[in-house]
This record gives structure tokens, sequence and C-alpha cells, in this order.
């Protein structure tokens, strides 16, 4: 039976509460509060995204999105968005993740206080007309006219002609992105390439930029409409919040896991970073494998281990370093930016 959950948007700045308060209401969504931070979050029913089909978690994925880009629209432009998904069991988790990652998403609200993102697709108009403008150069007629010549069919030679033509198709594709991404660099801070979905998306990117090059993005693409003589088709979406960039994720740290990494490395967890690292090392130099070519199984298994606890004790140096409590109690939480 389906118990309930958290389901945990983003975060805000708290001042914005009071002008996004009838907004959240309408859309069934809440506030847990820590300090100057806001986390937005509804009661969900849902336990695991993982066990969600592809239908259900679609309109997820939607709803995550319209209800962060809702409040967005408010005027309340500094919102980090949280991984899609998350999911924690009750309002002490949600605290412990602010808690556990306060200097991180402190940091984030300066970063994004001035950014945003904005989403460009761009299609050939006409890519049956590219394909065939291709198949009729010198080089895949010559091809054809040996084939034709030849009297009998191999299956090998179209399947290089195949070969011949995505060929061209991806250097024209990577000379249209190269040439967009050049034009339009200049206006961002970063960009983030998304996979393409086929060979008629040429570009799928991320621009972040600032507030006030918003206007100058845009009319630099409708430039770029002109000089391709719409031969290209440009989707701009935006602004966003910086989902490419910027999205929060969180890991619950098992504190048993904790304790044996400890053992491990003969070292507390709550010590530094680089006491951490130290103590890997001395470990480390005597279970690595290149220090003895007839290391066995078993030595192989411990270097693995020295290894997995290295891990699991940096990142809970991280949450330690992080939190305001001078020793966090369970849970655990590590809480970065998604790469």
């Amino acid at each position: 039976m389906d118990r309930q959950g958290i389901y945990i948007y983003g975060f805000i700045p708290n001042h914005y509460l009071t002008d996004i308060k009838t907004i959240l209401i309408e859309s069934g969504i809440y506030s847990i509060e820590y300090g100057s931070i806001a986390a937005l979050v509804s009661d969900t029913m849902v336990d695991d995204i993982e066990y969600l089909n592809r239908e259900d978690l679609a309109y997820l994925l939607v709803d995550h999105q319209k209800k962060i880009e809702l409040i967005m629209s408010t005027g309340c432009s500094t919102i980090i968005p949280m991984q899609l998904g998350t999911i924690v069991n009750s309002g002490n988790d949600v605290i412990k993740i602010v808690k556990n990652g306060l200097r991180i998403i402190n940091k984030t609200f300066d970063d994004i206080a001035d950014i945003q993102e904005f989403d460009l697709v761009v299609m050939w108009n006409n890519f049956p007309d590219l394909i065939k403008k291709i198949s009729d150069t010198p080089q895949i007629r010559i091809m054809k006219e040996e084939i034709a010549n030849k009297g009998s069919y191999d299956q090998a030679d179209s399947i290089n002609i195949g070969k011949i033509i995505k060929k061209k198709i991806d250097e024209k594709n990577s000379k249209v992105n190269l040439d967009i991404m050049n034009s339009l660099s200049s206006l961002c801070i970063c960009v983030k390439k998304h996979e393409s979905m086929n060979d008629e998306m040429p570009l799928n990117s991320a621009f972040l930029i600032k507030k006030d090059k918003e206007n100058s993005f845009i009319e630099m693409v409708n430039q770029l409409d002109i000089k391709y003589e719409n031969l290209l088709r440009y989707k701009i979406v935006g602004p966003l919040p910086c989902y490419s960039f910027y999205t929060l994720e969180s890991k619950l740290l098992n504190k048993k896991e904790i304790e044996k990494a400890e053992k491990i490395l003969g070292i507390d967890a709550y010590k530094s970073e680089s006491d951490i690292k130290k103590a890997y090392r001395a470990k480390a130099a005597h279970a690595h494998p290149d220090k003895n070519n007839t290391i066995s199984a078993i030595d192989n298994d411990d270097f693995i281990e020295i290894n997995k606890a290295y891990q699991i004790l940096l990142e809970y140096s991280s949450v330690f370093k992080d939190s305001p409590d001078h020793k966090p109690d369970e849970p655990f939480y590590l809480v970065k930016i998604k790469k």
C-alpha cells in the first residue's frame, strides 16, 4: 500500500512567500521553512519514481516543471529546482536537506539572482529536401550509376551509400551547430548541450544568460533565421529556472556505512577533508594492486572497499561542513548541484 510522502519542487528565499501565497494554495503546494529558506513541497502518495510507468513519469515531469515555472512567472525569479522525483518521508527530512545543504543553497541563490535559462532547439525546415540534395551530389550520383551498371543488387552498396549520406548530414549539422553557437556565445554565461533526438536536429542546447541580455539573445536568433533563409526553424523556450545548470540533488547517507568506513580508514568521520585524504592514501598505499604483482582477489577487494570508504567519508565530510549543526543528527543528506 502506498504511503504519503513529501515531494520537493525546489527552494526560494522565504521573502517571496507573501507574493506567491495564492499561487501555492491553488497549486496544492505549501512551504516548509528553515531560516531564510523556503522549500516548496506537496504531499504525494508516490513512493519512488522508479516504479512509475512511462505515462505517469511523463505526467510527473510536466507537473514538476509546470509548477516551478508558474511560481517563477509570478516574479519569484530566484528559484532553485530540485531534481525530478525527490520524495522524502517527512517535513523533518525536508528541514535536514535544507540544513545539510545550507551553504550550497545560499550560494546558489546568489549565483542565479540575475540569470535565467533559455533552451533553443533548431530543426531543418525540410529534412527530406536536404537528403534529396545530398543524394543528388556528384559523388552519390556516380555511386548509384555504378551500382545500376553492375546489373545485380548488392546490399553492401546501399549500406555504403547510406553511410556517406549520413556523414554528409552530420557534417552539415556540425557546421550549423558551430555557426549558431559562435553567434550566441558572447551573449551567454554558459551553454549545456542536450542530446539531439535525431538527424533533423542540428542543435538542442540550454543557454545561461543574464536577464539584461534576453532581448539581445532573441534578436540574434532572429538574425540567424534571416541568414539561413528559412532553411531552419527555431524553438526558444524561456525564460526558465536554471534547470540545466543549478538543479539540486540529494542523497541519503547511511549511518552504518559511515561507521564501517570509519573503521576501514581508521579515522573519525568528523575529521577534515584533508585528514580523510591522508588516511585514505596511507591505507591505499598498502592495498593498491600496482604495489604487488601477486596481489590476491581478497587484497583487490580490500582496495575496492578502501576506495568506497573514502568516498563515503568525503560525502559525509561535505554534509558536516555545510550543516549549521556542530555535529548533524540523522538523517544525513548530501546536497549538491546535479551534473
